[in-house]
């Protein structure tokens, strides 16, 4: 820190790459480890400076027993004797639950976005430091990544979470707890060796630092390299993305082939990474190894490859597809009436015309796999209005108990039962 006082460097960060701005309410996010009751300390420090309303959440993800209990009561206690308001929020997790750091890790944001939004806070701090953004760092490069994953954390994330400890060393920390005489629990997972996290923070840290005894600030430093470079990369992106794009549906996207190819690979690895993430909902960094098959597809040298089970990629023609491979129907809304109805999922308007007298009851959904009309099969009709196989899985068609009334096309008719696009469906 050369020579800075801990408190002020959380204020710039507070203030700067955090955002926060004056008479803001802020969530502080404390589990009663040191990190966290740090945060507590100096956003106390900080909220009559900066007039910040201060609130505190603590998560028990229930995998710990009485041990989870009694940080809760703990933080509980804390709070009450500064009054500060507390909230609870019990996961109750199985032990037993698949990839379950990362499962608690998802679970446990989603849990802290739904508090600031119930009681009206601003933003959410964490007590990350800058051990844990070399942590985080040296995580992804063992399990393989690239320029966005090595810009580990940022200060202020987009729906509100922001990490002023950031800048802060862990041994600072734990300075500026023994000097203030501050309360914190131990979590004995941190312990746990078969944690990669705790086996970086306990072996492979502290050899590195025999090396250079600055390694933690050496990291974070390429943390924000990464994240400077990987800024221009992401507007090469978004530009191609913009130029190659031809259909954009929220569970179906397509790109022109041929503007994804003739792309610098650097920017068609961001690229990927992008639309994947915006699809899936997962914002954390892809493996490398993800990137690489999906690579291969473009190139051609494979022809398809399914993202974490979540979103399969494939050429169809000229076009590179991103689909995700949620359970079929993809969707399916009652229809009452005829009339103009708006499919979400396929961001497209339809226009629906019912005969007279129909009183069966209708759904609009996505087309199946066996379906047909009284006459034909509904692929054979597909086929016969040029619909790219790709897309057919997401077409719409109009059923009832009994089997499908019509199909969805661009082009009207003078057919009684019709569904007319609103516009070519990718339009």
């Amino acid at each position: 820190m050369h020579g800075r006082d801990i408190t002020s460097i959380f204020l710039d960060a507070l203030t700067g790459p955090c955002r926060v701005t004056r008479g803001q309410s802020m969530l502080l996010c404390v589990s009663g480890g040191m990190d966290s009751m740090v945060l507590l300390d100096l956003a106390l420090r900080a909220a009559p400076l900066l007039d910040l309303r201060l609130g505190v959440i603590h998560v028990d993800h229930g995998l710990r027993g009485k041990e989870s209990a009694r940080d809760a009561q703990f933080v509980k206690n804390i709070c009450r004797r500064l009054s500060v308001p507390f909230h609870l929020i019990n996961l109750s997790m199985d032990p037993v639950t698949p990839n379950l750091e990362e499962e608690a890790r998802q679970r446990r944001y989603k849990a802290i976005l739904e508090c600031m939004k119930e009681h009206g806070y601003d933003c959410a701090a964490t007590g990350h430091t800058q051990d844990d953004q070399a942590e985080t760092v040296l995580y992804r490069i063992i399990r393989g990544t690239g320029i966005r994953g090595l810009s580990g954390m940022e200060h202020c994330r987009d729906d509100g979470i922001v990490r002023p400890m950031l800048d802060i060393t862990r041994n600072d920390v734990r300075g500026h707890a023994r000097k203030n005489d501050l309360e914190y629990v131990q979590d004995a997972s941190n312990t746990d060796l078969r944690r990669a996290r705790n086996l970086i923070r306990s072996s492979i840290l502290p050899s590195m630092q025999r090396i250079n005894p600055k390694v933690t600030e050496a990291v974070s430093s390429l943390a924000s390299i990464a994240r400077l470079e990987g800024d221009a990369l992401d507007a090469m992106a978004t530009e191609l993305t913009s130029r190659a794009a031809t259909i954009d549906w929220s569970a179906f996207r397509a790109f022109s082939l041929a503007h994804v190819v003739s792309a610098p690979e650097a920017v068609t690895r961001r690229f990927v990474i992008r639309i994947i993430a915006d699809m899936t909902g997962e914002e954390r960094g892809m493996d490398a190894s993800e990137v690489e098959r999906v690579l291969k597809v473009i190139e051609g040298s494979a022809t398809a490859h399914t993202v974490r089970r979540k979103l399969r990629v494939c050429r169809d023609g000229d076009l590179l597809v991103f689909l995700l491979t949620a359970p079929r129907p993809y969707y399916a809304h009652p229809v009452a009436r005829g009339g103009d109805l708006y499919i979400p999922e396929i961001r497209t308007a339809v226009r629906i015309a019912i005969p007279r007298g129909n009183h069966a009851r209708l759904t609009l959904r996505s087309w199946l796999p066996g379906d047909r009309t009284d006459s034909n099969r509904v692929a054979d009709v597909l086929s016969a209005l040029k619909v790219p196989g790709s897309q057919r899985p997401f077409w719409p068609v109009l059923s009832t108990d009994s089997g499908v009334l019509a199909v969805g096309s661009d082009r009207d008719s003078s057919d009684p039962c019709r569904i007319v696009l609103g516009g070519a469906l990718g339009a």
